[in-house]
């Protein structure tokens, strides 16, 4: 069996990322193994192998938060029903997706549809969850409302374009480059506006009036912060659920305390950690329903098999792409 392994913490993972061959593993008492049929590479992944992540790698340390694949086996405790049922497998960064094969507690995995793109239900673990999350759990939204979310072109900002629109919420992007703009259009943003000087004016003018009930921030640091939180209404909120610049976002002190604007933060592990179980299920089962409707998708760039791992972790890191890199089986990459 192949793995994907972190062997030293920083660096460039052409020397800290290694594939190595083990046994088979066997599941224990309450766990499941778990044949991988998809798994993505997220920022968030190379942001763990680089020591920069909300978890600290204990090296060596198995690669991939997140994936899909069929149950094979199950240990003690665990229903043979399961065995055959395709399932999600939850992030723990401890259990590495990146692999043909993991054992994973029972607890960490989602049985869904066995009818949609593996492809991508592998990337609902954390995107999806998350746009989930952003748009139900801070504001109560309804239809008409206005929601504003910088980088609108990454994973988390297509999915909470496509969520909201199907609940007919409007949704102001800001995007980086000008290119990206008719991909967040097609995808269904109400207002599309590109970064750079004098964003505030330019975001007020094309809300002509309208203001923003939940901003969701993913850039850190002051700008476009500030400029956006001038489009929030008073008592609204700002939830950061991402950090792109490294930094971390600040308010304006007039928008925070004299106009009473909330800025609040999102964590894709503390979210599945408190979510009770039930709920989890609810929502991954809705989430996988969307994605065999075809309401919620993300661009896939390319697939890599795990042999060709340092490939696909450099066409991870390039700057401008456009879609998402996947781990598959070796044979079935497209």
């Amino acid at each position: 069996m192949n793995k994907i392994i972190l062997t030293a913490v920083g660096g460039n993972t052409d020397e800290t990322v290694a594939l190595v061959q083990e046994p088979t593993p066997t599941p224990g008492a309450d766990e499941v193994l778990v044949a991988v049929e998809a798994a993505p590479v997220n920022n968030a992944d190379l942001l763990f192998a680089a020591g920069w992540f909300g978890v600290y790698p204990q090296v060596p340390n198995a690669m991939g938060a997140e994936g899909v694949g069929r149950v094979i086996a199950v240990g003690a405790g665990v229903s043979s029903s399961l065995v055959g049922e395709r399932v999600l497998v939850l992030p723990t960064f401890v259990q590495g997706t990146w692999a043909d094969q993991v054992v994973v507690p029972v607890s960490t995995v989602v049985p869904v549809t066995g009818k949609a793109d593996p492809l991508q239900l592998a990337m609902l673990p954390v995107n999806p969850a998350t746009a989930y999350s952003l748009l139900h759990d801070y504001v109560d939204l309804r239809a008409g409302d206005w929601v504003g979310i910088d980088m609108a072109n990454s994973a988390v900002g297509q999915y909470v374009i496509a969520l909201a629109k199907k609940a007919g919420v409007n949704v102001l992007a800001v995007v980086r480059r000008e290119e990206t703009v008719p991909l967040v259009r097609e995808l269904g943003a109400t207002l599309v506006v590109v970064d750079g000087e004098d964003l505030g004016d330019r975001v007020a003018q094309a809300l002509d009036g309208k203001q923003l009930r939940l901003l969701l921030e993913g850039v850190g640091g002051t700008e476009p912060l500030e400029q956006l939180a001038r489009s929030v209404e008073a008592g609204g909120t700002v939830v950061a659920f991402s950090a792109a610049t490294g930094q971390s976002p600040a308010l304006p002190l007039a928008d925070l305390i004299y106009r009473g604007v909330s800025l609040r933060s999102f964590f894709i592990l503390n979210w599945i950690r408190t979510t009770p179980r039930a709920e989890l299920e609810r929502i991954y089962a809705e989430l996988a329903e969307l994605v065999e409707q075809n309401v919620i998708n993300a661009t896939v760039e390319a697939t890599y098999p795990l042999a060709k791992h340092q490939e696909a972790l450099a066409h991870a890191a390039r700057t401008g792409r456009t879609g998402k890199i996947l781990f598959v089986p070796a044979g079935t990459t497209r």
